[in-house]
C-alpha cells in the first residue's frame, strides 16, 4: 500500500527557494567573477571621485572667500578698479581673478555678480554685460539684480526694448523682492521709449493696482494718463 504523500509545509516551501536562489546567485558570480570585479572598482573609483571633487571644491571655494573678503572693502568704499584688477604686488586679487580662477565655486559666482557692477560702475558696459550674463548662482536676489543690470546696460546703450525685457525678467525672477515695484516701474519706462506701448500701459497700471504705495506712484499715475490720451 502506498504511504500518503507528505504535505510540503509553505516554510519548507520558502526554504527551498531561498536555497535554490543562493545557489543560482553562487553560480552567476563564479561565472561572471571578472565583470563583476570590473564593475565594483568602477564603482569605487566613481565614488571615490565625487568625494575627492567635493572636497576640492569646498577647499576652492573657502580660498575664494577668503580673497572676496580682502577686496570687498575696496568695492564698498567705490573703488571700483582696484576691486577689479586687485593689487597683485600686495599680494591682493582682485575680483577679476577670483572669477577666473574660482568661477565655480559659490564664492566665485557672487564675485562674478560684483564684478559685472564694478564695469558697470566704472563705465565698461561691455565687460559689465559679459559678467552679468555670466552670473548663473542660486541665490534669486541676485539673479533678479544680475537680470536689473543686464537691462541696464541695455538702457545705457539705447536698446530700450531689451532693457524692457530684462527689467520685466528681473521682476518676474523673485517676486518676494522689495525692488519688484521698481523693476516693474524701469520696464515699463524703457517700453514706453521703446514705442511698445500696451506693454508699457500694462505694467504701469499692474503697479497703480499691486503697489499703490509705490515711492513713484504719482508718475506712474502721469505715465497712465499720457498712454491713454496718445
Amino acid at each position: 500500500m502506498l504511504k500518503p504523500r507528505k504535505k510540503i509545509k509553505k516554510r519548507e516551501l520558502k526554504e527551498d527557494k531561498l536555497v535554490l536562489t543562493y545557489y543560482k546567485a553562487r553560480e552567476f558570480v563564479e561565472k561572471n567573477r571578472k565583470i563583476l570585479s570590473y564593475v565594483l572598482t568602477g564603482l569605487i573609483i566613481v565614488v571615490a571621485g565625487v568625494i575627492i571633487y567635493r572636497n576640492n571644491l569646498k577647499a576652492e571655494n573657502e580660498r575664494a572667500e577668503v580673497l572676496f573678503a580682502k577686496i570687498m572693502g575696496y568695492y564698498d568704499s567705490g573703488d571700483y578698479k582696484t576691486a577689479i584688477d586687485g593689487i597683485p604686488q600686495r599680494n591682493i586679487q582682485g575680483l577679476k581673478y577670483i572669477v577666473e580662477n574660482y568661477g565655480g565655486t559659490k564664492a566665485g559666482e557672487i564675485a562674478t555678480y560684483y564684478l559685472a557692477n564694478a564695469y558697470f560702475m566704472i563705465g565698461d558696459y561691455d565687460n559689465a554685460l559679459k559678467y552679468f550674463k555670466k552670473y548663473d548662482g542660486d541665490d534669486k536676489l541676485l539673479l533678479a539684480s544680475a537680470l536689473a543690470g543686464i537691462a541696464s546696460v541695455y538702457e545705457v546703450k539705447g536698446d530700450y526694448k531689451k532693457a524692457g525685457e530684462y527689467f520685466e525678467r528681473a521682476a518676474q525672477r523673485f517676486k518676494e523682492n522689495i525692488l519688484v515695484p521698481e523693476y516693474l516701474y524701469n520696464s515699463a519706462r524703457n517700453y514706453k521709449l521703446a514705442g511698445e506701448r500696451e506693454k508699457a500701459l500694462r505694467l504701469f497700471e499692474r503697479i497703480k493696482k499691486d503697489y499703490p504705495n509705490f515711492q513713484k506712484i504719482r508718475d506712474v499715475e502721469i505715465y497712465i494718463a499720457s498712454l491713454k490720451s496718445d
